[in-house]
């Protein structure tokens, strides 16, 4: 009777560790990676870096966002995502002031919030936990200075935006400042809208390089710029100094083939990777800087290797 009341009492303490350590409430393991036009190959690049730096640091990763720049579609989608109650983190790839609320509520639930690839606003939105990315500012005056020394400050440059948004029409108005101040001899055109179709980017970009027999350069603030500019050249048989943004494949291979300049390397594997440990480090309690400020060099032909490596990278982790 003894041994049977001593295993009956060993039962009841195992069960009670079992409610206290196994059925209580868990301490959530995943982030969560907000964005828009989800399929866009910038776009996916960033989201296997940062799916790559949640695997590394022991989280389950979620990619949260419409195929489209829908905004109300991705903010929706991302409110069903905080719903869940089961996030950790959250980063969000934000471009829009219509985020700040959602933003605002996420913070409010004691999640830490990380904005990747823009800069901090003068008033971000209230409970940001910090931002990773590079200074716009600073690679649209590299990217100026590029320009006008390869075509020896002479001639008009075309600029062209995916879409007017608040990153990009920073980069733009710096762009052209930087050229008017740099380079009195050279026009600036004002900027117009490429859009995110290929067919039509490259239209858009024939029909500013028709209508400007003295266009001697273009700069796109888009990732598909680079191709659309090619485009561009290879139907209106006319050679320019073309630069655009991001480090894809297609978009070195042009630079290699000498049909684009230049493209700025923002760093996107890097900021996305780098969102992942802020975001763990922010779980375990670590102060961050509100602003990590990464480098985005302009890649020329002479500076892609690095760039073809991380990709090889990039494609090895679609293969798994």
């Amino acid at each position: 009777m003894k041994r049977l009341c001593m295993f009956a009492a060993c039962l009841v303490a195992l069960a009670l560790m079992s409610v206290s350590c196994g059925s209580g409430p868990q301490k959530a393991r995943k982030f969560y990676w907000v964005q828009g036009l989800k399929g866009h190959p910038v776009h996916q690049l960033t989201q296997i870096a940062f799916a790559e730096g949640c695997r590394k640091l022991g989280y389950a990763c979620e990619i949260v966002g419409s195929d489209s720049m829908d905004l109300i579609g991705t903010i929706s989608l991302a409110e069903q995502a905080l719903a869940k109650g089961d996030a950790a983190g959250m980063a969000v790839w934000t471009g829009s002031p219509a985020y700040d609320p959602f933003i605002e509520r996420v913070a409010k639930k004691g999640i830490p919030v990380i904005l990747p690839h823009i800069p901090p606003p003068e008033k971000p939105p209230q409970g940001v936990t910090g931002y990773v990315g590079c200074d716009t500012r600073e690679y649209a005056r590299q990217a100026a200075l590029g320009i006008g020394k390869a075509v020896e400050g002479k001639g008009t440059v075309a600029i062209t935006q995916g879409s007017f948004n608040t990153i990009e029409n920073t980069v733009a108005e710096v762009f052209s400042k930087t050229i008017q101040e740099n380079y009195p001899g050279m026009s600036v055109l004002q900027a117009q809208e490429e859009g995110f179709d290929p067919p039509g980017a490259i239209a858009k970009c024939t029909s500013i390089l028709t209508a400007h027999p003295e266009l001697t350069a273009a700069f796109s603030t888009t990732g598909g710029g680079p191709t659309a500019w090619a485009g561009a050249q290879r139907q209106g048989q006319r050679k320019i100094v073309a630069v655009g943004m991001d480090y894809t494949r297609v978009n070195l291979d042009l630079v290699k083939a000498g049909e684009v300049y230049a493209v700025v390397g923002q760093p996107l594997w890097e900021e996305a990777y780098g969102a992942a440990e802020l975001l763990d480090r922010s779980v375990r309690g670590e102060k961050i800087e509100f602003w990590t400020k990464l480098p985005a060099p302009l890649i020329t032909k002479d500076k892609l290797a690095p760039y073809y490596a991380l990709l090889e990278k990039v494609e090895e982790s679609l293969r798994k």
